[in-house]
């Protein structure tokens, strides 16, 4: 009797460690490479926006789609159609990669609908993709930007997320959320890009190819150059399964160092596009 005792005793024991073992293995834990592929989505995002919010902001030949061209380097075909007030302009970046100012590539099309209300202080725009790629990611679904000018006269973008994106691994990975842009320096510029400052704030759910999902909220502001291919400063703070990870893109620097402290452990990573 007190040897059968002693086994499950044993056994029990042997469970509780091997429980208390897989809560904390590191397929649990946020790992490096799951931030710096969060990054290179964030960095569809900021590109695609531009993209969007240039090509939806004037009529066609007006100051917008100047701009745009800029950013679009020329390798992008711009087609409107026009129902009433209903505008609805695919941009045709063709089969093979062409690259944008800021040196990431992109092909496909990008659908984008909205009407010609062009000087009402809400505006709505909502678009879609068709077999577009950004750096060779597969990018699906749909979004919807309310656009605003603040009281500070600062335009703003609030973007409604819902997308999936397949890298070139053929991992897949589903956003869902709110990302806020503010448009903080050169909008009193329109035919210069390199002078635009964004401020961006937000929240989102990210679910991995593995099924795992993380929560990531913006803590401190992110700010973006467009004079740099990379975020330079903010905090983006991930939480899974209670563990906890930080991202913190620098004091204002353009360059591809970042940190991230997984439970107090700080790491540096290089963030790629």
């Amino acid at each position: 009797m007190k040897t059968k005792i002693l086994v499950l005793s044993l056994m029990a024991t042997f469970f509780f460690i091997s429980c208390n073992k897989d809560e904390t293995t590191p397929a649990v834990l946020i790992n490096s490479d799951d931030v710096v592929e969060n990054a290179k989505i964030d960095n569809i995002s900021d590109d695609v926006l531009q993209i969007v919010e240039s090509q939806s902001n004037e009529e066609i030949g007006g100051r917008g789609i100047a701009t745009a061209e800029n950013f679009l380097t020329n390798c992008a075909t711009v087609s409107t159609v026009q129902l009433e007030n209903t505008w609805t302009r695919t941009v045709d970046f063709g089969s093979e990669n062409c690259t944008l100012l800021n040196g990431n590539t992109v092909r496909g099309k990008i659908i984008i609908v909205f009407t010609n209300n062009f000087s009402a202080s809400t505006r709505t725009i909502s678009y879609s993709f068709d077999n577009f790629y950004h750096n060779d990611r597969h990018v699906e679904g749909n979004r919807t930007v309310v656009r605003t000018i603040l009281a500070n006269g600062h335009p703003q973008a609030t973007i409604d997320m819902n997308l999936t994106i397949t890298n070139p691994a053929g991992g897949v990975y589903t956003r869902v959320g709110t990302r806020v842009r503010e448009f903080t320096e050169g909008y009193s510029t329109p035919f210069i890009i390199a002078d635009n400052v964004f401020s961006i704030t937000g929240t989102w759910t990210t679910t991995l190819p593995n099924g795992m999902m993380h929560i990531a909220t913006i803590t401190s502001p992110v700010i973006r150059k467009m004079d740099c291919l990379f975020r330079v400063q903010g905090t983006i703070s991930f939480t899974r399964n209670n563990n906890l990870a930080i991202l913190d893109f620098g004091n204002g620097d353009c360059d591809n160092l970042a940190t991230i402290t997984v439970n107090g452990i700080v790491r540096n990573i290089i963030l790629g596009n």
